[in-house]
């Protein structure tokens, strides 16, 4: 895989370290006399729409999300641009609204002509651009949506889930609890729709590779109100961890649950059922039913820990709030984009950008593991680390979990 300039930079020093010695150098040469083929690129700039629902329910979700992948092209051009093109950012609010979201990518492509698009916090809402941007050819790079519709199977023309999809949270679960827990029988509780069929497919084939099996697969609705039923035939299955992949309201009825029971095994839950630890420790009612509890993350520390507080700093002084948990997530597709534009070299087409940014590879010193898409591969990032949370303080677990499931098991 090729790396730019900076990419070495930042492997070397690291990116909070990046931004002090600067990188105009990796940017500053071009060729005026070029005529370009494609829209969104001139001799001084290159025009990104980058979108993400900025009104609503969702809005909390892909704000700051945007917001710092805005403070990543604006670092870039205080450095002297890409190959001495500055970047040039067209806003639009997708409201996490499939309709709101293809209406603002045909704004961009037709009225303001940009060179690709970055956007999209909400999987569902992503995927109704796709089949647009395939036909106009035009690339298009998710921010923060990480759902497997929008990247399976893989489609020439789009890209995303820098957070991880689904396939990532369940072979990286299983990945930790094998190896780190040294669980041999899984109980795994997943929702009875295509997100859980999704995440479960990738554990039960780690678990298959890893010498471990599920003995209890229990699915229960987004609505579920009693989980009583599933959570007595995990009781009863002989498992020696309890692995829950829905969403916080679920989630937490069966920590609680468990704790009722007197479930002692440990508990291991995905990313989406603790986007707010906090709120989810409220919800279960108990601090007590958190004695064995552990968490995944697809970033490289806890959202406040050490290793975040880089980019924390940096949004604060840009942007003089404090960050939503959500804003990391929003970086990695920018440095993505940055690294392709200067890696398909002084006059990119989006054709060799898309090229580009297939061929990448980067360590972005945020996300747990590197960002690697390839020509039959989508999915930028397929690592997570897990916190122990003991009812009182979060501790990171050495190493990091891999999803290593091929496309097409």
């Amino acid at each position: 895989m090729r790396n730019s300039s900076i990419g070495k930079l930042f492997g070397a020093f690291g990116l909070a370290a990046a931004l002090s010695v600067g990188v105009a150098s990796a940017y500053t040469v071009k060729d005026p006399q070029q005529k370009y083929a494609d829209p969104g690129i001139t001799d001084d700039e290159i025009v990104i729409g980058l979108h993400a629902p900025l009104s609503g329910r969702a809005k909390a979700f892909g704000a700051d999300a945007l917001d710092a992948a805005r403070m990543w092209y604006d670092m870039i051009n205080a450095r002297g641009g890409i190959w001495g093109r500055k970047i040039r950012v067209i806003v639009g609010d997708d409201k996490c609204s499939p309709n709101d979201l293809l209406a603002v990518v045909k704004k961009f492509v037709t009225e303001d002509k940009v060179f690709l698009v970055n956007g999209g916090s909400c999987t569902h809402a992503a995927v109704a651009a796709q089949e647009y941007v395939t036909r106009e050819k035009v690339p298009f790079v998710m921010l923060n949506a990480a759902g497997d519709a929008a990247v399976f199977p893989p489609t020439r023309y789009v890209f995303g889930a820098f957070g991880g999809t689904q396939r990532t949270v369940g072979g990286s679960l299983i990945d930790f609890v094998t190896k780190n827990l040294g669980a041999k029988k899984i109980a795994y509780i997943a929702h009875d729709d295509d997100f859980g069929a999704s995440n479960y497919l990738a554990a039960k084939w780690t678990a298959d590779q890893n010498g471990a099996s599920i003995v209890a697969d229990q699915r229960v609705s987004r609505k579920i109100v009693d989980v009583t039923a599933p959570m007595l035939k995990i009781r009863a299955s002989g498992a020696d961890v309890i692995v829950i992949t829905t969403y916080t309201g679920p989630a937490a009825l069966l920590v609680k649950k468990a704790h009722e029971f007197g479930i002692k095994m440990p508990i291991v839950a995905a990313v989406q059922a603790v986007p707010n630890l906090e709120a989810f420790v409220k919800n279960v009612g108990s601090k007590e039913a958190f004695a064995n509890f552990y968490y995944g993350s697809p970033l490289n520390d806890l959202t406040d820990g050490p290793k975040q507080q880089w980019v924390i700093d940096w949004f604060k002084k840009t942007y003089n709030r404090t960050p939503t948990p959500f804003m990391s997530y929003g970086i990695p597709s920018a440095m993505a984009i940055a690294q392709a534009l200067h890696n398909a070299g002084p006059n990119p087409t989006r054709e060799g950008f898309i090229d580009a940014l297939a061929a990448t590879r980067l360590n972005t010193g945020i996300l747990a593991g590197p960002i690697e898409f390839g020509d039959n591969k989508r999915d930028g990032h397929n690592a997570s680390i897990f916190i122990k949370y003991d009812g009182a303080g979060s501790t990171r677990v050495p190493g990091v979990f891999f999803n290593r499931m091929p496309l097409n098991p």
